[in-house]
């Protein structure tokens, strides 16, 4: 980082412009606030040395004079003394503005930046959109001013709007909870309207740039700003989505569209984050009593693992209002994995909520989880074949029951019965038959049985077609030995068992199998990949219009024929597989259901949903209806409202934010400009810790100031005008 820094005893920091950067700054005795210059292209800055030129080519002109001695010149000399102050102050005036003039045009090509006053220059564009992350990431707080980055970001972005375009821009609000856009009278109303408000759900990145890039389009909005605030959570990027290039390639066809990145990627300190799954009500004998699996993991640059072993951590239970506590220790790692979990509960209990709460710490959000149980609902499958006899082994495997006291039922159904489905109490599909076409009904109820959280596993059929669904389609058939050499047994369908285990899917042998195609616009992740090509056998899709809150689609390229391939004969993978599908979906069946906070998590009728009483204040958020599915907590239809399904009466729901908002990982430094690739962009990294002012692009300035050094100098340079020679008469 080239670097050059003047300040005063305030306290400032520097606002960094991009990985190299010049900076001014100084320190206004009146205020506060600092003002300071950087440049986007630092390297330009060598080239300063090139304004002394006019200075070397005055040097070299007053040494090829020569001096002649003549007679006369004494009278000529006596003239020039009586004017040679003002003519000296006169030549040097000129040089200087040939020196500026020069100075600014090197500045002009490093791109200047301000903030405060001189941020204030800048060409005005005449929309700016704002672009917030609301997820659950950006509410890490700073311990000791207790400003999350969210509220850090949009007071410091609400005072830069207000200084930098002074209302002269309209001012559009792009949130990630709801991605609509909304006008905003004032930059100040960004810390006050609801659309700026926290949330527990995840953002979408690329989707809310496709909004902004509908809206510059349909608007005709002319040369616009977009401001995106976030912490570049990986999750909410999606940066190996195949969405950013056509995302590229729309801003790039519109004239004077320019990015400004303010981010905040620092990790929390020392985080404690807390996850529970697959939570169900059992009943043995008299005592019931609660199952789950607790995923308790310690993160942060500052902690010290080598005295992870030893720490142990508080666990605050509350079941029905009845708290209690337990004290648990972290592995050397810094994680805990407690699978089979038990809480015992009072006899007669058979329906209620809770929370699993850890202490406190800088990233609130990750440190509670809120649950609802009830008498479990029956474990439904739908498979529908297009040859039954091959699909044998999955209807097998899917009526062995995995937890003897729940009920699992199967319906077999071939192309013809599809209209027979039990959608509202179906948990997984099973879809062996070509994939719909997009305009076809079954493609909206399996897109609605997925919004509802439900999952899909799609298996090759004899004639797979060329429709796809989500961006994926069946290719070619192959056949041969073939074996998996990786797959994902980190957590999800193909994680090791409760043991710690993990499945033997290194031993699976496939001799026949079917390639899956992933069209560019496709936003999936591998499961499994073959030893042969390196190509996927399992994959996972996921929905863009619901990618965080959405049920599971799975696509499976092997044949589960015993004579094609050793998943049916070896069976533990299939079962795990298909059982590990079946209990995804089946969180959103029943009168219980765990849902992720998000803008579908209730349906289209958020209006009906009220916290649920007895719970405690602090879960009573008074929020409107319209933002409750964005905010974690336990709620209920309210009684007074008329339920737009009979179904729905007594339904409890616990919303939790997504799992990928308990990753730390960011998207990388490299990476964040090869996304904006060819758009007139720059990236401010900033830190809660930070009190500086934001800065804007100056070039103009630095234009307008050199075009008035060269109009000062042209001026000075004209010659003198004679005076007229007077007439005298005798």
């Amino acid at each position: 980082m080239c670097s050059l820094a003047f300040s005063l005893p305030a306290a400032r920091r520097d606002v960094q412009a991009d990985a190299e950067s010049f900076t001014f700054d100084a320190a206004n005795s009146h205020h506060s606030q600092s003002v300071a210059l950087s440049f986007l292209q630092p390297v330009f800055l060598w080239a300063l040395p090139v304004a002394l030129l006019p200075v070397l080519i005055h040097l070299i002109h007053l040494h090829r004079r020569r001096t002649v001695v003549w007679a006369a010149t004494r009278f000529l000399t006596a003239a020039r003394n009586l004017n040679r102050g003002h003519s000296r102050i006169r030549r040097l005036l000129i040089l200087s503005l040939r020196v500026l003039a020069v100075a600014t045009l090197v500045g002009v090509l490093g791109r200047p930046l301000a903030g405060g006053i001189l941020g204030m220059t800048g060409a005005t564009p005449q929309t700016v959109l704002v672009l917030l992350d609301r997820s659950a990431s950006m509410q890490q707080k700073d311990l000791a001013s207790g400003l999350s980055k969210r509220e850090a970001g949009l007071v410091k972005l609400s005072d830069a709007l207000q200084q930098t375009y002074r209302g002269r821009s309209r001012l559009v609000l792009i949130d990630s909870g709801t991605t609509n856009p909304t006008t905003l009278q004032r930059a100040s109303d960004l810390t006050s309207l609801p659309a700026g408000w926290p949330t527990e759900s995840a953002a979408d990145i690329p989707a809310m740039l496709q909004t902004a890039l509908d809206y510059i389009t349909t608007n005709q909005s002319g040369r616009t700003d977009i401001w995106i605030l976030s912490d570049l959570q990986e999750g909410d990027w999606d940066p190996s989505g195949g969405r950013w290039q056509g995302l590229r390639a729309g801003f790039t066809s519109l004239p004077g569209v320019r990015f400004h990145l303010l981010t905040y990627p620092e990790p929390a300190p020392d985080n404690l984050s807390l996850s529970v799954t697959g939570m169900q009500l059992r009943n043995t004998g008299q005592q019931p009593e609660l199952i789950f699996d607790l995923d308790i993991t310690a993160t942060g640059p500052d902690l010290d693992r080598s005295a992870t072993g030893a720490r142990e951590v508080q666990v605050r239970i509350l079941v029905n209002g009845t708290p209690s506590t337990q004290l648990v220790k972290l592995g050397e790692d810094g994680h805990l994995s407690l699978r089979g979990h038990t809480i015992t509960l009072t006899p007669g209990t058979s329906r209620g909520w809770g929370q699993i709460q850890l202490p406190d710490d800088s990233r609130p959000t990750d440190n509670i989880w809120h649950f609802v149980f009830d008498q479990p609902a029956a474990l439904r499958s739908t498979v529908i074949a297009g040859n039954p006899d091959s699909i044998n082994p999955i209807t097998a495997a899917l009526e062995a029951p995995a937890d003897p006291t729940r009920e699992y039922l199967v319906d077999l159904l071939t192309e013809r019965q599809i209209a027979e489905t039990n959608w509202q109490e179906t948990a997984l599909i099973v879809w062996q038959i070509p994939l719909p076409a997009p305009d076809s009904n079954s493609h909206r109820r399996l897109l609605a049985h997925l919004d509802a959280g439900r999952s899909v596993l799609f298996l090759p059929p004899d004639n797979p077609g060329a429709n796809a669904f989500l961006g994926v389609s069946w290719g070619a058939a192959h056949t041969g030995p073939d074996k998996v050499s990786w797959w994902q047994n980190g957590d999800g369908l193909l994680a090791a068992t409760r043991s710690g285990k993990p499945l033997p899917l290194g031993e699976l042998e496939f001799m026949r199998r079917t390639a899956i195609e992933i069209n560019a616009s496709a936003s999936t992740v591998p499961l499994a990949r073959l030893d042969s090509d390196d190509t996927a056998l399992i994959l996972s899709a996921l929905n863009p219009d619901c990618r965080h809150g959405g049920g599971l689609v799975v696509f499976l390229g092997a044949s589960v024929d015993p004579k094609n391939s050793s998943l049916a004969r070896d069976g533990v993978v299939l079962y795990a597989l298909l059982h590990r599908a079946l209990e995804n979906g089946a969180r959103s069946l029943g009168r219980a259901q765990q849902r992720t906070a998000g803008p579908e998590s209730l349906a289209s009728s958020p209006q009906i949903w009220a916290p649920l009483p007895g719970l405690p204040a602090g879960d009573n958020f008074l929020i409107p209806s319209t933002q409750r599915a964005l905010r974690a907590g336990i709620l209920t239809p309210d009684a007074n409202t008329e339920l737009p399904q009979p179904g729905d009466t007594g339904l409890l729901v616990a919303l939790n934010r997504p799992a990928s908002e308990d990753t730390v990982i960011h998207v990388p430094a490299e990476t964040l400009p090869e996304l904006f690739s060819g758009l007139d962009h720059r990236i401010l990294s900033d830190s809660l810790e930070s009190d500086s002012p934001l800065a804007s692009e100056i070039w103009q300035t630095f234009l307008l100031l050199m075009a008035a050094a060269l109009l000062i100098e042209t001026i000075l340079t004209l010659p003198q005008p004679r005076p007229h020679p007077s007439t005298t008469s005798t």
